[in-house]
């Protein structure tokens, strides 16, 4: 599979605000099987997602938002893709790192890629944006989610 660039990755119908979740799991149950419906992602993704954030949580402690990166081994992606939700409340995400502290996540992006070289660089293009605190306050401002596309594909497209 050639390797996908990080702008082609995001698509405004897989950017979303105000989005309810109860819990982590019940977040990234739904954005999985939002990819699975649009054959992003194979039935087994959602599984692996959950059982990687236990064993390799994703949560960042950003400044102003904080953030969740929740992936899955390329060998369960179909289409490379990322999927952003900006939640109405806080979920819990334990930190990066295994320090056992938690990080409300107040935006989560969910990737879906197919292979691990694009994988290092769209994290490294997304934790670069995410140490902007400018960045992250634009994030959080988006009065819609096509405004929140808008940022993260300025941002990006900036970046590389």
């Amino acid at each position: 599979m050639p390797e996908a660039t990080v702008t082609s990755l995001l698509s405004p119908e897989f950017v979303a605000i105000d989005v309810v979740a109860s819990s982590r799991e019940e977040l990234l149950s739904a954005l999985a099987d939002g990819l699975e419906a649009g054959g992003y992602v194979t039935s087994d993704y959602k599984q692996a997602v959950l059982d990687r954030e236990v064993k390799f949580p994703t949560g960042l402690p950003t400044l102003g938002l904080k953030v969740a990166i929740p992936h899955a081994d390329p060998e369960y992606v179909k289409k490379s893709f990322i999927s952003v939700a900006r939640l109405a409340q806080p979920v819990d995400f334990e930190e990066m790192g295994g320090s056992g502290s938690s990080v409300a996540a107040d935006i989560v992006f969910m990737l879906a890629i197919a292979d691990g070289k694009s994988q290092l660089t769209t994290l490294s293009a997304l934790i670069g944006m995410f140490s902007q605190e400018d960045i992250m306050s634009r994030l959080r401002d988006a009065a819609t989610s096509t405004d929140l596309f808008t940022v993260i594909d300025d941002e990006i497209r900036r970046s590389i």
